[in-house]
């Protein structure tokens, strides 16, 4: 039997044993969301819902993460580089917090409407006024102690390199006078980059997740980065501090994950900035997802 035949087997046993599992989470998420009912009807908006069923979402798929570093554990603005729609599931099973998505997502089949009862918040892509909504939505949030997680590049991308954070999204930090965290997220794949894991260019959501559901494990790695707190200077020039940070941590994680072994008995707590303002992580426990 040729290799590519034998992968192709492998590729199909993995999704029978996944694709029921994941139908069947997807049945439990809208029991949930249901039960929950509308957002804006609840007088609470809680992330638990969210946290677990990420979780649940990665064990199913075969998702690994490894984290480095700790979230800040009020509220506050998180913001990282973007590459899959995997990222929000990635992100919540570890930080838990809302999300600001593009408009479209929210159309998505199940998936949008998950996220809409889940407390997501869209912006409307293409103009200032879109933008601004957005922000509104933001500082709402943040006033009342939420957590909110946006991805200030503006799209996803294959995980090669950074885009410019556009500085807008980061006015909402500077109205609600809240702290702001970055985080650095990575998909390694033997000595490289996954690049199954990209949701780019022209793919759609279904066929994606098919693929994915025919892949082995999915390792993911997250950094957290320095919890900057105000006041700040400029928009922008927070937007170049958090953007200068990510690159510098997807760059130390590369060589760090080489050399440090991850055990149960590694210290989590969040690593307090050094002198010149960089944040020097330590390696934390490996969160097996399946």
């Amino acid at each position: 039997m040729s290799g590519r035949r034998r992968d192709r087997l492998a590729q199909a046993g993995r999704r029978s044993r996944r694709a029921p599992l994941l139908i069947f989470h997807i049945l439990a998420g809208i029991l949930v969301a249901a039960a929950l009912g509308p957002v804006r009807h609840r007088r609470y908006r809680s992330t638990d819902p969210l946290v677990w069923w990420s979780r649940r979402l990665c064990r199913i798929r075969g998702v690994r993460i490894q984290t480095a570093g700790s979230p800040h554990h009020g509220g506050a603005l998180f913001v990282a580089n973007h590459i899959s729609w995997l990222d929000i599931f990635c992100i919540a099973a570890v930080c838990p917090t809302h999300f600001l998505a593009k408009q479209e997502v929210a159309t998505w089949p199940l998936f949008g409407w998950l996220c809409r009862r889940a407390g997501t918040a869209f912006i409307r892509r293409g103009g200032k006024s879109g933008a601004a909504e957005a922000t509104e939505q933001l500082v709402w949030r943040l006033r009342q102690g939420g957590r909110v997680l946006v991805f200030p590049e503006g799209t996803s991308t294959s995980g090669e390199s950074v885009r410019r954070f556009y500085p807008r999204l980061f006015q909402a930090a500077l109205l609600a006078r809240c702290p702001v965290q970055a985080i650095a997220l990575r998909y390694p794949h033997q000595g490289g980059i996954n690049g199954t894991v990209p949701f780019i260019d022209d793919d759609a959501l279904l066929p994606h997740l098919w693929r994915l559901l025919g892949e082995p494990t999915v390792d993911v790695r997250l950094c957290f980065g320095t919890v900057h707190v105000p006041p700040y200077c400029s928009r922008d020039r927070l937007a170049c501090l958090t953007h200068s940070e990510v690159s510098d941590l997807l760059d130390l994680a590369m060589g760090a994950v080489e050399s440090v072994r991850p055990s149960p008995q590694t210290n989590e707590n969040t690593a307090q900035p050094a002198p010149d303002g960089t944040s020097p992580y330590t390696t934390s426990t490996l969160i097996r997802q399946g």
